[in-house]
């Protein structure tokens, strides 16, 4: 059985086909006019069939259909991003600057 391609992205998970690349659902981690997590990097490991999502200091475990099985606010902790591990697995980010020359090429 296939499995799906899961990502997170602006406070939001989706689930994706990975053979033909349509988006199966998408849930937001914390809906509300006033969200902890709106436009927000999303951490996403998956084990044993629960989706775990950690973004901007909330924690969110889903179902595999996206629906919330619970959410920790994790207080007291900050709102930064959240690295998520199981043993021999985890998620971080690594963020990468590239710099480009002004320089221009000229011949003789």
């Amino acid at each position: 059985m296939e499995q799906n391609l899961y990502i997170g992205c602006n406070g939001q998970v989706s689930a994706i086909d990975p053979q033909t690349g349509e988006e199966l659902w998408r849930t937001k981690l914390k809906p509300g006019v006033i969200s902890a997590t709106h436009y927000e990097d999303v951490s996403v490991i998956v084990r044993n069939g629960i989706i775990y999502a950690g973004c901007n200091g909330h924690i969110f475990a889903l179902s595999p259909d996206g629906q919330i099985v619970w959410h920790n606010p994790l207080k007291g902790i900050g709102f930064n991003d959240i690295s998520l591990a199981f043993e021999g697995h985890s998620i971080q980010y690594i963020q990468k600057t590239v710099h480009q020359s002004s320089g221009s090429n000229s011949s003789t």
